[in-house]
């Protein structure tokens, strides 16, 4: 570490920092400080100098702070502030008094010799992945710098939010060689999930082994195993499923034996036509949760009091044949009768129908809520009517699905992150008066999108919205719409007229990757747009009343 001054004068607003402390952890892009204010420390991270012209980057500084403020985790370095002074853009922390996870390693190789602090140190180091994952965020670039062990108990805190990927069109997300997956080396953002980050999960056992110099134990040794297969498939689904296998005890009992043995028979004849089929622990899984099957659809009791159902996925054993010609109609009731009782079907299950070749869907009446990814990766699935009374559709419920039109219920008043995203044959969408917030991707590279009308309900645009919806060619954006995500109209290669009927513009960073456009505002509030930042670098026309 370099000396700190006694006190720097630095332009926060009219505040001061009483010191400013340079670290030696500097990013590539980023400078570090360890600064006081008012008696409370921070970490204060200050964009180089040499970036502060390129917007890029200034993005991916914003993006960081615009993500870390939003997550509250014990195990994740908490954001503090955004700010600017005569030297640029800076971020404050919260300063973690403690050594990286590379420098404990060095210094102390001993510590992880006992795998109970392994086992805390995996367990923390997880719960804070899952929260990541819970915001729909990637981390990306898991490796020892980026992990800070505490002082006081060596506690887990995951640093540095910079490269983390939120969506699959980001051009940010980073990568360390050694500790990046391979889906991540091919440089295929839209690959990337959860799985990338238990891959380098597995490779921080793999770097622990070494510097520990002592071999991991079996069940470790499984897990690492696991955690870094090639397969993405073959890897742990989740931080949930990685966590339960590392609390999981070894058992001899008779109960245990037979359970063990009821499931290997379930997943014998389950799995014995379909050794090839990556998602059949997920049948499996359903098949041993269900509560009743009908017409090859699994259904979960939700409610006994409401009388209410789930859709859980669809049996092997029905679909055999439809699956080997792609072609899968499904027909979902509402009224389910189990043990002479009858269910209202009211919802369907994350992943429910996951790449699972699906050609046609009914849906029931009474259907509340899609899961999310519950149709995702259906190409063949090219038209479906969402009933009136659903009110959530999750995440990439459709992604990459083949609907070529779609007509949202009234109740409707989020579409959720990338639930539409990739549908190349979209061509036409009905969104409701009352929507409120269109989510991150929601319409990502709809390429045979033209037109969308947004309703006057529409408060919020999030980030990537339209990105590369390539005939996109007009977009009229409401008055009551308050703020627009980075890149929500970067490569709309046919967009020429953007109809903005706000009275003040709204605050952006780039929504636009070009500067051809003419965006029509209220005569009033010309002078407004061409004096607002990133407005007034595209052609602003006032013809709006």
């Amino acid at each position: 570490m370099t000396q700190s001054s006694d006190f720097i004068n630095i332009d926060t607003n009219g505040e001061l920092f009483e010191s400013i402390l340079p670290l030696d952890v500097d990013g590539s892009t980023s400078q570090a400080y360890k600064v006081n204010r008012g008696g409370e420390q921070f970490f204060m991270k200050q964009l180089r100098a040499e970036y502060l012209n390129d917007p890029r980057f200034r993005l991916i500084f914003e993006k960081e702070f615009k993500e870390g403020i939003q997550i509250e985790h014990p195990n994740i370095v908490r954001y503090k502030e955004w700010g600017e002074n005569s030297q640029g853009p800076y971020i404050l922390m919260e300063y973690v008094s403690g050594e990286t996870l590379q420098e404990k390693l060095s210094n102390d190789p001993a510590y992880f010799r006992d795998e109970k602090h392994l086992e805390k140190f995996l367990l923390q180091l997880l719960d804070a992945l899952h929260c990541l994952h819970e915001h729909h965020i990637v981390y990306c670039d898991l490796k020892p710098s980026n992990i800070m062990l505490t002082r006081i108990n060596d506690d887990v805190k995951i640093v540095d939010l910079g490269f983390c990927d939120t969506d699959h069109y980001s051009f940010s997300a980073g990568m360390t060689e050694y500790y990046a997956a391979p889906e991540q080396q091919k440089k295929n953002s839209e690959q990337l999930d959860i799985r990338t980050d238990i891959y380098a999960l597995g490779k921080l056992m793999a770097h622990i082994e070494k510097m520990r110099g002592k071999r991991l134990s079996p069940k470790y040794q499984r897990i690492m195993k696991r955690c870094l297969e090639k397969d993405m498939d073959k890897r742990f689904e989740s931080t949930q499923e990685l966590t339960k296998a590392l609390k999981k005890k070894p058992a001899v009992t008779l109960s245990a034996c037979l359970g063990c043995l009821l499931v290997l028979l379930a997943a014998f004849f389950i799995w014995q036509p379909y050794d090839r089929d990556k998602k059949n622990l997920r049948y499996v899984k359903n098949f041993l949760t269900k509560d009743k099957t009908v017409e090859g659809i699994y259904y979960k009791i939700l409610s006994e009091d409401s009388a209410t159902c789930m859709v859980l996925g669809r049996s092997l054993f029905k679909f055999k044949k439809d699956t080997v010609t792609k072609r899968i109609n499904l027909y979902i009731r509402e009224n389910i009768k189990i043990k002479d009782k009858f269910y209202r079907c009211v919802a369907i299950a994350d992943k429910a129908f996951y790449e699972s070749n699906v050609t046609s869907v009914h849906l029931p009446a009474s259907l509340r809520e899609i899961g999310e990814q519950a149709f995702y990766g259906n190409p063949l699935l090219s038209n479906i009517h969402i009933p009136e009374g659903v009110s959530r559709i999750g995440a990439k419920s459709f992604y990459k699905s083949g609907i070529e039109s779609i007509k949202v219920s009234s109740h409707v008043k989020k579409i959720e992150h990338g639930v539409f995203a990739i549908c190349k044959n979209l061509k036409n969408v009905q969104l409701p008066e009352g929507l409120e917030s269109l989510g991150l991707d929601a319409f990502g590279e709809c390429i045979e999108l033209q037109f969308i009308e947004l309703p006057s309900t529409l408060k919020n645009i999030d980030r990537g919205v339209f990105w590369r919806c390539t005939n996109l060619q007009k977009i009229e954006i409401p008055a009551g719409v308050e703020s627009i995500g980075e890149y929500a109209f970067f490569y709309c290669d046919s967009l020429k007229d953007v109809y903005n009927y706000a009275l003040e513009p709204q605050p952006l960073s780039v929504i636009f990757n070009r500067k051809d456009i003419r965006v029509h505002v209220p005569q009033a509030s010309v002078e407004k747009y061409r004096q607002a930042q990133h407005w007034g670098k595209m052609i602003i026309v006032g013809d709006l009343p």
